[in-house]
């Protein structure tokens, strides 16, 4: 999808979402961020654990259009080919470490059918270069987590399963199944781990009518529907799949040019009870984001996270919503 830019568009400063607090590091070192209102009294029931926020539950805000929180997703983590390269372990728990609401990654499924964190197979010189070329369809697990990520030399692949239990009450996860046949074993990892409530899938119209139904709790699942047209958005709409939670729309539609994006999201998409999600690959600065935010958009998936991070603080803030 061509992701022009387009200047900022108008709209009301919304309600707030509640008030929550910081709670102290856990062991893996990220921040855990809980909800003051529903904390545990540990004094009075040591047993009882505290209820979900929008850290580890699509149900809060996330799927809530009550709620006027704004979102950032962290594409493939707050990576950098100084350190920590695309969707690398240290990618994610720097992205989750600073704030961000979610982390996009991508998935492909081994030959001994175990899903990998990866975006490319064959394999890019970019992404491994002693991997280089071989296709991950090809490898066992094992072989595919012993590659190194260019260009790290401690960085390696990961198994799917170890970063859902790693984001747990951490960070929300967006999974961007590479394959078509591979959606089956990635909802079924998500199920196998008791995923489904803080993970969601990036699919197509296509794949979403035909590709993940074979899969044992499809339904359950929710997912990013990408669109290429406003004619795509009322095809999504139409087939009221109850869990779909986004509609992923360009910013300006070629087949739209006179149509703006804040028409089409309170017009057409969240009477629904469906949030808009749009991507800043060309659209890195601060202001940018706020112009999506201030045109309607939901949850941003982001290509600058300290950019985004700093326009999602301030439009929080101005939605009179803590923390920001």
């Amino acid at each position: 999808m061509n992701r022009s830019s387009f200047g900022v568009l108008a709209a009301a400063v919304l309600a707030a979402c509640g008030t929550t607090t910081s709670n102290p590091s856990d062991s893996s070192g990220t921040t855990d961020i809980g909800d003051s209102d529903t904390a545990v009294d540990t004094a009075s029931d040591a047993t009882t654990t505290a209820a979900p926020t929008w850290r580890d539950s699509l149900k809060i805000c996330w799927t809530d259009l009550s709620c006027k929180r704004a979102f950032v997703i962290s594409h493939g983590g707050d990576w950098s080919i100084n350190d920590f390269p695309y969707d690398s372990p240290g990618a994610f728990h720097r992205a989750a470490d600073k704030g961000a609401d979610g982390i996009k990654t991508d998935v492909h499924v081994t030959k001994d059918n175990v899903a990998v964190v990866a975006h490319s197979s064959p394999i890019e010189t970019w992404e491994s270069t002693e991997c280089a070329g071989k296709l991950i369809q090809e490898m066992t697990a094992d072989e595919v987590t012993a590659c190194h990520l260019f260009p790290s030399t401690t960085e390696t692949y990961q198994r799917l399963d170890t970063v859902l239990e790693w984001a747990r009450g951490k960070v929300i996860i967006m999974l961007t199944v590479k394959e078509s046949v591979d959606f089956p074993m990635a909802i079924q990892t998500v199920t196998e781990h008791n995923a489904l409530d803080y993970v969601f899938l990036e699919i197509g119209i296509a794949d979403l009518q035909e590709a993940v139904t074979p899969a044992t709790n499809w339904q359950q699942a929710w997912y990013n529907v990408q669109t290429d047209s406003p004619a795509d958005v009322d095809t999504v709409i139409g087939l009221k799949n109850p869990h779909t939670a986004f509609i992923e729309v360009d910013v300006k539609y070629q087949e739209a040019q006179n149509a703006t994006m804040a028409d089409l999201l309170s017009k057409k998409i969240h009477p629904t009870g469906i949030r808009g999600f749009v991507s800043t690959i060309n659209l890195p600065l601060a202001t940018d984001h706020q112009a999506l935010w201030d045109a309607g958009f939901d949850v941003i998936m982001t290509y600058n996270l300290d950019n985004a991070l700093v326009a999602r603080k301030a439009v929080n803030a101005a939605r009179g919503i803590t923390p920001n």
